[in-house]
C-alpha cells in the first residue's frame, strides 16, 4: 500500500474514533453534507480536488458514477470511478455533463499555488465558472470553505471567504442549501469539535478567530436557477 491510500485510511480513522468520543471534525460534517446533497439514480459525479478523500469511492459504491478530477495522482480504484489528473482550469471536459460536481474545502486554493498546482488570479472564480460549465442545467454544485466575517488570504495556500465574495462567486446561482459552522473545542490549536451556527452569528462577529480561535466553515449546494436565498 502507498502512502497516500495509508494517509487517506489514517485520517479517516481519526475522524470516525473522534465522533465516536463525541468530537466532530470539519471534514466529517462537510462529507455528511455532501452525502445528503447527492441522491438519485443513474448519477454522474465529479469530485474536484477529491485526491485524498475517500468520499469519491463511497459514492461510486452507492452505485454513482464518479470522475475524481485533481492536479494530483488519485489512487484508489473502482468500476465506478474513473480519475483525470490535470490543472481544473484548464480542462477538456465537455459542457453539461455532469449532474453534481463536489468541491469539498477545493476552491479556496484554487490560484494560490496550492498542492504544486498553477498560480492564477482569480482562481476561484475561474474555477467556479467551469464547474457552471460542465453541470448539467438541472444540476448541482457541493461547495465548502472556510468562512469568517473578514475575508483573508494565506499566500501560497488559501482564502477564507466572506459573505460578499461568496455572493459574487455565486452570481446568478440559486442557494438551495447553506450550512454554517463555528469551532467549539480545541486542543492544540486544532478543533475537535464544530458546533452548528448560523450566519449571523458569523458575519456579525468582528473577529471570528478573536472569537473563536479559528476560522469557521460553510457549507453549500447550488443550482443554476437565477436567484439566491440566504438566511
Amino acid at each position: 500500500m502507498n502512502y497516500n491510500k495509508f494517509f487517506v485510511r489514517i485520517r479517516d480513522l481519526e475522524r470516525r474514533t473522534l465522533r465516536f468520543f463525541g468530537g466532530l471534525s470539519n471534514r466529517d460534517f462537510e462529507y455528511d453534507f455532501a452525502y445528503r446533497s447527492v441522491a438519485g439514480d443513474n448519477v454522474s459525479v465529479l469530485d474536484v480536488g477529491g485526491s485524498e478523500s475517500l468520499m469519491a469511492l463511497i459514492f461510486a459504491k452507492r452505485g454513482f458514477s464518479v470522475t475524481v478530477f485533481d492536479y494530483r495522482e488519485y489512487q484508489e480504484h473502482h468500476q465506478n470511478i474513473q480519475s483525470i489528473q490535470g490543472d481544473f482550469l484548464n480542462n477538456n471536459i465537455p459542457a453539461h455533463t455532469f449532474d453534481y460536481i463536489t468541491m469539498i474545502s477545493v476552491i479556496e486554493h484554487i490560484g494560490f499555488g496550492s498542492y504544486g498546482a498553477p498560480v492564477y488570479n482569480d482562481g476561484d472564480f475561474r474555477a467556479f465558472s467551469e464547474a457552471k460549465r460542465i453541470l448539467k442545467p438541472t444540476g448541482k454544485i457541493i461547495i465548502t470553505v472556510p468562512f469568517a466575517s473578514k475575508e483573508q488570504q494565506i499566500p501560497g495556500f488559501e482564502r477564507w471567504y466572506t459573505i460578499s465574495r461568496i455572493q459574487q462567486l455565486f452570481e446568478g446561482m440559486h442557494v438551495l442549501s447553506e450550512e454554517y459552522y463555528i469551532p467549539d473545542v480545541l486542543i492544540f490549536g486544532r478543533v475537535v469539535k464544530w458546533l452548528p451556527a448560523s450566519l449571523q452569528q458569523i458575519t456579525q462577529t468582528d473577529d471570528v478567530v478573536k472569537q473563536y480561535g479559528y476560522q469557521c466553515n460553510a457549507c453549500f449546494t447550488v443550482s443554476p436557477e437565477p436567484r439566491q436565498n440566504f438566511q
